[in-house]
């Protein structure tokens, strides 16, 4: 979202500048020019045989003039390559009629441009008197209209000066083309050809009019469709050219800030800032209100924030707001109170009342913003879970009715984050569900922001949760494709290092899990260690995860900031400490704070976990309780690891529960429980838990006297540990 907010900014900051320069002529333009001109004589003459180009032509010719018009110019031999390209092919007798005059121009023929004027001026006449398929007020007219203008202006050496240059482009492109048809060229003019082409950039240059549309084409595809932008080099490139031709336009400056952030190289970024700053001032045609300043001290405040520099970030957002105000511009206000709500989160409060009138209606947007990131505050305080939801209902109300895609896509994404934090992961799942096939599109543009890599990140996760780690990943994939660079790249990059690591933990794996936790560190910290933690555990290695648990307990305020974080913290801590008594304090420790926290899903956890721990103190039927009252929860909401371990424990606790009578009736009764569990846990490759269960199952058999079960049971145990050799574990009924 923050990028999003970024470009923003750009779009209000549009149109500010007065430019009242007349365009270069340049050698391309003349070239189109030529095009048109031959192509409004070959119409007239069919017209008065009654015949005319096929639709075919007529559209591609439509098409490839308004590329050529509108793009940056380019070198004749792409130019010629686009007039015989499949896309573009033109006519025959018109590519025959332009090559024709191209061929007088370079025969010496100055009166083609002197009569150029005229004969513009006539071919504009004949545009608007006949059906050629051209208009004086459309595009091409206009462009038309623009070229005669700055000839009529042009004095006979700057005219001349121009036939040499078009002489020159056509000349260096020629031999390149014929090279590109097999015509055979000296080494040394081949060579000649090389260094020729490169140079073509002398006769070419970016319009302020094509420097706008570029702009503002690279800007909407950046904040709609990512993908379908240049990539940054590219784009990088562009600029340079853009800047070199026109050095005191701002936008492209600033364009060129938010290409640097999408790579990360934020010391660019704060120059290409400042050099937008700087050309801004340098435009002292436009007045004050509309040079943009308050546009530019907003952006320094968003990178501020992205450094973490919160006063710095406060300092520039004072100012953007100091400034728009003084010019009374509301959508940058409006933008600048977002970014304060960012910043200060923790002091957002719902509005009294809602605006209901015309006039109040431009402070919606900021309302809705404000009462989402309100929201994600509370729920770090532990407000009741249907209350946020309550809330969230009013953002939906806002956005709906004054259909921002964009706040509508991140209030879904949100009531997803907010099913995940209370552990509904199948709800979660299913709301991002709906946000990717929402329609999200507006006037033929799909909406592609944060909020939708926030989604599919969710619905990857879990898909992994669920034991298609095949279809996981394939989710992933689609991630990569459509979020390639920062920021939404960390999210689906987390989630892939997440999924590795669960995954190696789960098959014994240890060393690609703890490549994965590695590199999971600078993305996020505290996940990280959790997840080493969890390794560690698993490994047995009990002291050093207590190490790493010491890193996160030694941040009390931690707690408050990421309260879910401390409770995961905590059961792990307990984890660790089974089967010592000390373990029953650190449970009750945990289950006071999930309670007041309303973290459900980690009360089970906790529950499971005193069962583990009475059922090692010998009290059977206080632990088959507790585990009862984990049970409903983890098998309606958890993936299927942890209903694979809640079957287990339950059945466990079922059968050690039983008088001693019953309790191989009982084992029958739990017998679909193992079988689940054992299909469960081979799904995900814990084949150490598969033997877990089937060494409780030939033990229990072994003391009920069924010497055949057990024989069978010991054999699929040896059988398995043979395929899937795993070390001996200290902690081998752990919750992990």
């Amino acid at each position: 979202m923050n990028e999003t907010k970024e470009i923003d900014a750009l779009s209000a900051w549009s149109n500010n500048q007065i430019d009242k320069s007349i365009d270069v002529i340049t050698p391309h333009k003349v070239s189109v020019v030529f095009l048109l001109q031959e192509y409004v004589k070959l119409r007239q003459i069919l017209t008065k045989k009654a015949m005319d180009f096929l639709p075919k032509y007529r559209r591609r010719f439509s098409l490839l003039l308004l590329k050529l018009i509108q793009y940056p110019d380019m070198s004749y031999k792409e130019l010629h390559d686009h007039l015989i390209s499949s896309t573009y092919r033109l006519h025959d007798d018109h590519l025959a009629a332009f090559q024709k005059t191209i061929s007088n121009v370079l025969d010496g023929a100055i009166e083609v441009f002197h009569n150029l004027p005229a004969n513009l001026e006539k071919n504009m006449i004949d545009m608007s008197n006949s059906a050629t398929g051209q208009n004086q007020l459309g595009i091409a007219g206009l462009f038309v209209r623009r070229i005669v203008i700055t000839l009529d202006r042009m004095s006979f050496p700057e005219l001349m000066k121009l036939y040499q240059n078009v002489r020159t482009y056509y000349n260096k492109s020629a031999r390149a083309i014929a090279l590109g048809a097999g015509v055979m060229i000296d080494l040394k003019e081949q060579e000649e050809t090389v260094g020729q082409t490169k140079g073509d950039r002398e006769f070419s240059r970016w319009s302020r009019r094509q420097t706008e549309l570029f702009v503002a084409q690279q800007s909407s595809l950046l904040q709609s469709n990512e993908t379908k932008a240049l990539c940054p080099k590219d784009l990088q490139s562009k600029l340079t050219e853009i800047i070199k031709d026109n050095p005191l336009y701002s936008h492209a400056h600033f364009l060129n800030y938010l290409n640097s952030i999408r790579v990360r190289d934020y010391v660019s970024a704060l120059d290409n800032l400042h050099r937008a700053f700087d050309r801004n001032a340098v435009k002292n045609l436009a007045p004050v209100e509309s040079r943009g300043y308050q546009y530019l001290s907003l952006n320094l405040a968003i990178l501020h924030a992205l450094f973490g520099h919160t006063r710095e970030a406060h300092v520039s957002l004072r100012e953007a707001i100091m400034l728009a105000q003084e010019v009374g511009d509301r959508n940058c206000l409006q933008l600048a109170n977002s970014w304060l709500c960012y910043l200060d989160s923790h002091k957002i409060q719902v509005p009294d009342c809602v605006p209901n009138t015309a006039n109040e209606a431009n402070l919606i947007k900021s309302i809705s913003l404000g009462i989402q990131f309100f929201v994600k505050s509370v729920a770090q305080l532990g407000i009741e879970p249907a209350k946020q939801f309550e809330i969230l209902m009013w953002s939906d109300y806002f956005n709906c009715q004054q259909s921002m895609q964009e706040l509508i896509a991140n209030c879904w994404a949100e009531k997803a984050a907010l099913w995940t934090l209370y552990g509904r992961y199948d709800l979660a799942s299913l709301t991002s569900q709906v946000l990717l096939n929402a329609n999200m599109s507006s006037m033929g543009k799909a909406y592609n922001g944060e909020n939708i890599c926030h989604s599919i990140c969710c619905l990857s996760l879990w898909l992994f949760l669920s034991g298609d780690y095949f279809h996981a990943q394939l989710v992933l994939q689609y991630a990569k494709k459509c979020f390639p660079r920062d920021p939404q790249a960390r999210l689906w990059t987390l989630t892939e290092l997440y999924v590795t690591a669960m995954k190696a933990i789960h098959e014994g794996e240890w060393q690609k899990a703890n490549v994965a936790c590695c590199r999971i560190y600078p993305l996020d910290k505290n996940l990280s260690i959790l997840q080493r933690v969890t390794l560690n555990i698993a490994r047995g290695n009990l002291s050093i995860a207590h190490e790493l648990l010491e890193t996160l307990f030694e941040d009390r305020s931690l707690a408050n900031r990421e309260p879910l974080v401390w409770i995961r913290a905590m059961i792990l801590h307990a984890t660790a400490l089974i089967p010592s008594p000390e373990v029953i304090n650190v449970l009750i420790e945990a289950q006071d704070f999930a309670h007041r926290k309303h973290f459900d899903y980690e009360l089970a956890s906790i529950d499971a976990l005193f069962a583990h721990q009475l059922l090692a103190m010998g009290m059977p039927v206080r632990a088959l309780k507790s585990c009862r009252d984990a049970l409903d929860v983890i098998l309606q909401h958890g993936g299927i690891y942890d209903r694979a371990r809640i079957m287990f424990l339950f059945t466990r606790c079922a059968v050690a529960a039983a008088e001693p009578t019953k309790r191989r009736r009982e084992m029958e009764k739990c017998q679909p429980f193992l079988q689940k569990s054992i299909e469960f846990f081979s799904k995900l490759g814990a084949y150490v838990k598969v033997k877990d269960i089937y060494a409780f199952m030939a033990q229990f058999y072994h003391e009920v006297g069924q010497q055949a079960e057990r024989n069978k049971c010991a054999f699929k145990f040896r059988e398995i540990n043979e395929q899937y050799p795993t070390g001996s574990f200290e902690v081998a009924d752990a919750i992990i």
